[in-house]
């Protein structure tokens, strides 16, 4: 009496291709959305930096009207 085992063994290494691939789908999910969450953290700087940026060209522009209202006043 012969046992065939072939099939069990494709059956199993079905399963555990199966398996493989669901773990590399959802490897590669996740690394998409920590890739999203990196850009979206990495923004964050630059966001910081170009409102000072803004923030201090709005104060010398104060600063440049106020020394020619001063200079204006202060001529003969």
């Amino acid at each position: 009496m012969a046992i065939n085992i072939a099939p069990k063994f494709q059956e199993n290494k079905l399963f555990k291709l199966l398996l493989l691939c669901a773990l590399c789908v959802t490897t590669l999910t996740a690394c998409e959305k920590q890739k999203q969450a990196s850009v979206e953290v990495g923004a964050i700087p630059k966001q910081i930096i170009d409102k000072a940026t803004n923030d201090i060209n709005k104060a010398s522009e104060l600063e440049t009207e106020r020394l020619k209202a001063a200079e204006a006043e202060s001529a003969p």
